[in-house]
């Protein structure tokens, strides 16, 4: 079976390729051409794309039974000079490649989206530009899904960690605090945050894409969730249970950020045959303690 995978030169698409290349498919990424590609297994190809119009011809060369896309322009805040760049990735390039998936007869289209589309109720209320392109390729889905002949499906994911993170993220910060013992200026703490492994992410991707293939009902989405969200101040808690006594917390020295989600969603139907079975506590043992 062949796959392509757009993002697969970042944290999550480089974890999903080795997990394709180990099951014996034949896989291709597509990444931008400044893009760091050291990592991926030998087996993968890689195609640097310079203009989306390529991806038609090379999608009807691979024919492709799967599609995974994980690119993504991410900003937080997005100042009025980034919005071009945003929309550009978000909606134009993402766009390009489902016309071109559809058109190639791919049979599943796995896209990946953010808890942050959504509040606590499991409305509509994105907590940034960014949760909101992502939403808005969603609704383009639809039209590929229904009137393009694309089967499609949405996986909506929450924060994920895991080794050879580089994206510096809070748990990655909170690690390094508390093997350092340098002291870290947080916010007040009450927020939620709902963290899962990346081998139970990549997995669920994985099993997003079976149920297409298998004749699930689509468009579909599904949501990965640990079940498990805590407040940053017990993610702190746990850190220092587990090995990371030397964590100095500085609470309140920062706002909450604009648009801070303070409850996860709880809702949400993971993809079939999925659960999360990672547990935090032993990454943070292992982190710790190395």
């Amino acid at each position: 079976m062949t796959s392509v995978v757009s993002g697969g030169t970042g944290f999550i698409g480089r974890h999903l390729v080795r997990q394709l290349a180990e099951m014996g498919e034949a896989v291709h990424v597509l990444a931008r051409p400044e893009s760091q590609a050291a990592d991926l297994p030998r087996n993968v190809t890689l195609h640097r794309i310079v203009d989306p119009q390529e991806l038609g011809a090379l999608l009807q060369e691979l024919q492709p039974e799967t599609c995974f896309h994980l690119a993504t322009h991410y900003v937080h805040a997005a100042a009025a000079a980034e919005i071009p760049a945003l929309i550009a990735a978000n909606l134009g390039f993402a766009a390009q490649f489902a016309d071109a998936a559809a058109r190639s007869g791919c049979k599943a289209f796995v896209n990946t989206g953010t808890a942050s589309q959504l509040n606590t109720r499991g409305a509509y209320m994105p907590a940034s530009l960014y949760a909101a392109s992502k939403q808005a390729f969603e609704d383009l889905l639809v039209y590929f899904d229904r009137r393009a002949g694309l089967p499609c499906t949405s996986v909506l994911l929450y924060d994920t960690y895991g080794p050879g993170d580089t994206r510096n993220k809070l748990l990655a910060q909170l690690i390094h605090a508390a093997k350092t013992g340098t002291p870290i200026d947080l916010s007040p703490g009450e927020q939620e945050i709902d963290l899962l492994h990346i081998d139970d992410a990549v997995a669920g991707l994985a099993a997003a894409a079976r149920a297409l293939h298998g004749g699930a009902t689509h468009p579909a989405h599904y949501t990965l969730s640990s079940r498990q969200p805590m407040t940053i101040r017990t993610l702190t808690d746990l850190i220092r249970a587990n090995g990371g006594d030397r964590l100095q917390t500085n609470w309140g020295t920062r706002p909450y950020r604009d648009g801070e989600v303070m409850q996860t969603w709880k809702g949400g139907t993971p993809p079939p045959d999925w659960a999360a079975r990672r547990k935090l506590e032993d990454f943070l043992r292992e982190s710790l303690t190395s």
